[in-house]
């Protein structure tokens, strides 16, 4: 019962953060890239915002203070622009279910004690969406892909970026909004998904 009952949750929960994040994608949209009627403008518009933050997602540290929410919403919007998609609940429950579990396996670990450093999830995450966002070719970083190759890399990313997400949310340190209702920020989805 309890399983059920738990598996109904996050599918709430997933349904929540795709409704939110459909709102994050029309927003920047709007702002960066449908201020043109020329497909060739929106596609370059897309193509540099996408380039431009995911510069800043790589050489920017971990913080706990959400400083990466902006440029990593835009790297997600760009690249869902891209790829003509948009996630699905099904694709933040996976994010979140992957997420907890790798929550586990590195609290698992750590209670192991093999001596060697492990990173939080986030940062694993982070790592696999820098990674795929070199190999996209959406960086100035080289990639030895093809053009094919570098699509898929760049359906990675979104993936990545979810599961980032996610667990940035989980791990940057929270300050209750003052007098206002709650933003749908990273303290938000992580009040959804804690």
């Amino acid at each position: 019962m309890k399983s059920a009952a738990s598996h109904e949750r996050l599918a709430a929960v997933a349904t929540q953060l795709a409704d939110w994040f459909a709102d994050i994608i029309r927003l920047w949209s709007s702002v960066y890239f449908d201020w043109s009627t020329s497909s060739a403008h929106r596609e370059a518009a897309i193509l540099e915002i996408l380039s431009r933050n995911a510069k800043i997602l790589l050489e920017a540290p971990l913080d706990e203070r959400g400083d990466l929410y902006k440029p990593l919403t835009l790297v997600l919007a760009a690249t869902c622009r891209r790829h003509g998609v948009i996630p699905t609940a099904r694709h933040w429950l996976a994010a979140v279910r992957n997420t907890r579990d790798l929550r586990a396996r590195v609290a698992s670990a750590k209670a192991q004690r093999f001596a060697l450093a492990l990173d939080t999830p986030a940062s694993v995450f982070k790592d696999l969406l820098g990674q795929a966002l070199i190999d996209a070719g959406v960086t100035d970083r080289p990639t030895v892909l093809v053009e094919q190759n570098r699509r898929a890399s760049l359906g990675l990313a979104l993936n990545w970026g979810l599961r980032f997400l996610v667990a940035y949310a989980l791990e940057i340190r929270t300050t209750p909004p003052r007098g206002r209702a709650e933003p749908h920020d990273l303290r938000w989805v992580r009040s959804l998904t804690d």
